[in-house]
């Protein structure tokens, strides 16, 4: 008799902070993506926030009980839901802390500037894609720059809200 192979296990979405005290991993409450005509063609806007309930905390700020929301928004000249797939996007963000953006923020305690974005699109199943995104950020907690930055690292499934929007075939 042959030997039939177990079925993989679906990979868990993760959120997670790379803090120089250690690692705060929460899963996903929800990620989503959407799209919108502006000038001079359109906006593709990633929005991942965790789940209020973590699987880790560093010590600092455990007690806070908040939960990170991160969100970027991409100027394409045009868009074509079907040819995401491979495509690696780069924001770079604001050049300083001290610039505000409302095209690349992370909420926790503040809103604070995520620089040095990348999202790359790994797969996608009908309206659900998997993405890899990496950026930093000011620390969640030491906002004086006091600390160094904290890499942010988010990878899972987006629903890709009115997806038939932006496709063209």
């Amino acid at each position: 008799m042959g030997k039939r192979r177990a079925k993989a296990a679906p990979l868990e979405s993760r959120f997670i902070l790379h803090r120089f005290n250690g690692d705060e991993v929460y899963r996903f409450e929800k990620a989503v993506m959407w799209a919108y005509v502006d000038e001079p063609g359109v906006t593709l806007w990633f929005e991942a926030s965790a789940d209020d309930d973590a699987i880790q905390r560093c010590e600092d700020t455990a007690e806070m009980g908040m939960s990170p929301n991160a969100e970027v928004g991409i100027n394409l000249p045009e868009l074509d839901a079907d040819q995401l797939i491979d495509r690696e996007f780069i924001i770079p963000g604001t050049k300083s802390d001290d610039d505000d953006s409302c095209m690349s923020l992370l909420y926790y305690c503040e809103h604070e500037a995520l620089r040095d974005n990348r999202i790359k699109v790994v797969s996608r199943d009908g309206d659900r894609f998997w993405l890899q995104w990496t950026a930093v950020v000011r620390d969640v907690n030491y906002y004086d720059g006091s600390k160094p930055p904290t890499r942010v690292e988010i990878e899972g499934q987006f629903v890709f809200k009115d997806i038939n929007k932006w496709v063209r075939s």
